[in-house]
Order: structure tokens, then sequence, then C-alpha cells
């Protein structure tokens, strides 16, 4: 993060005078800018990214506010089961399901929370902040390693792990199925890369390719694939060295996925 300090935060715990220490990583004042704006701006945020790009709430959350987002760094996304982000990120509707319950329809700083406040999430269930002499975490398990990063329409924390649902177990499952379901070879490619995976019927099939800025770089229809394994190339010799977002669209499903580019 740009402009780092580190910053004091003292609060009350119902009623008592406890005063606690959170070393901020940073307090960052973004001029004319959006929550989406903080997170795309964010070299940690590169998952988060895509996420809220693939479930199509970059403009809700560009819209009035006021939002406060809890922002899971791609570490904390890393440390879900192997394939649960790339599943995730292809299950729009358990997509957005944790995404929104990430996201506060108020603003909420670091000054405004108590230890034991209940917060409501987009998505209607609700949060829980601890805390204690080692800092603010949200549902017992997420550290606020970062806080108060202002934007014009609200707020972005950031935190160490990713908030779950209670249903996320069958969540998990689910992204586990949908990502055994693609294979992208070879990664880290230099010059094309394969993709393949399985159909349940004849399906039109297109890939997009996205740079971190979340801007779309290429489209590329393939038509219609016949049922069952299909394996296609993609030529990718014209893109630099990176990481890319790839978002294989079969129908009405989406699968998305990183990509290393390396020359």
């Amino acid at each position: 993060m740009k402009n780092l300090s580190n910053t004091i935060g003292s609060m009350a715990l119902k009623g008592k005078a406890w005063i606690f220490s959170i070393m901020l990583m940073s307090t960052q004042l973004v001029s004319a800018q959006t929550v989406v704006d903080v997170i795309v701006n964010s070299p940690d945020h590169t998952t988060l990214e895509a996420a809220v790009i693939a479930a199509e709430l970059d403009g809700t959350l560009s819209g009035t506010g006021p939002f406060t987002v809890f922002a899971p760094t791609d570490a904390a996304f890393d440390a879900l089961p192997a394939g649960s982000v790339e599943a995730l990120l292809a299950n729009i509707p358990a997509l957005t399901e944790i995404l929104t319950y990430h996201v506060v329809g108020s603003q909420a700083l670091s000054t405004d929370l108590s230890d034991g406040m209940e917060i409501t999430t987009l998505n209607g269930k609700d949060v829980t902040v601890t805390i204690d002499e080692s800092g603010v975490k949200i549902n017992g398990v997420s550290m606020v390693i970062t806080a108060d990063l202002m934007a014009d329409n609200g707020v972005v924390h950031v935190i160490d792990a990713v908030l779950l649902p209670d249903e996320s177990t069958s969540i998990r499952e689910d992204f586990r199925n949908a990502a055994a379901s693609l294979s992208i070879y070879p990664n880290p490619a230099s010059s094309e890369v394969h993709f393949t995976f399985s159909l349940p019927s004849t399906q039109a099939v297109s890939v997009e390719i996205y740079n971190t800025f979340g801007q779309l770089i290429k489209t590329v229809n393939y038509g219609a694939l016949q049922v069952g394994s299909n394996s296609i190339s993609q030529n990718v010799s014209d893109l630099s060295s990176g990481i890319y977002m790839i978002i294989v669209t079969t129908g009405s499903d989406k699968t998305v996925s990183k990509l290393q580019i390396r020359k």
C-alpha cells in the first residue's frame, strides 16, 4: 500500500474503559475514488478484484453507497482449500453470496466498531466484531490488518481470512467439483495455453482474458463444441509477462482461473 503510516485506534469495550492499539499498515484517503478503486489499486487484492468483476458487483460497489468492505487479501484466498478459488469464481451464485457477506450497506470506521457488535451484511447475515489486546477480528477468525482505507463512497478494511457464511461446507464442495472440470496448461505459459474441460451437452464456448486492473484484453469465441471432453488452444504470445485472469464461458457457466505469462 502507498503512504504507509502507523495509527493507534482506541475503543470502549461494552462500557469498560479498555484501550486497545492496532498497528494499522496504512490509513489512506483516496480522492474521487470508490471502494472498488481502492481494491483495484491494491497489489494485494488481485483475486478479490477478479471476484467482484466476475460477480458483476463492481457497478453496485461503485454507486453512491456508503459501503464498508472487509477485503480479504490474495493470501487469504490462497489459504482456502486447493481449487476453491477457481471454483468460487466459476460459481456465480455462491460467489455473490460470499462477496456480499463481506460488504455492509453503511460506513463503519474502525472507531465505530465495538467488542461484540453484530453487523448485518448485504447478504442478510451478520458478522461479529471482537476486540481485544491483539486487535480487531471479524467472526473471531479474520484479523483486520489494515483499517480505514477511505473512498468517496465508503471505507475498506483489509482482513487476513475469507469470511464464509454458515453454508460454507457445502459451498466449498461445489467449489472443488467445479474446479475439477477445467484444466489450464502450461501455467506459467509464454506463447500458447491449452484448456481442457468436459461439456454435458453441445454448448457455445468463449475465453476472456483480463489484466490485473480488470481490463478486458481479448475475447475469443470458439463456437459450439460437442458434448464430452474438449481441448482448445489460445495464442498468448502478444501478452506481456504478468498475472492474468481467464474466464472460460461454456453455455451459461463461467469458470475463472489465474494464468501467469512468463517470457
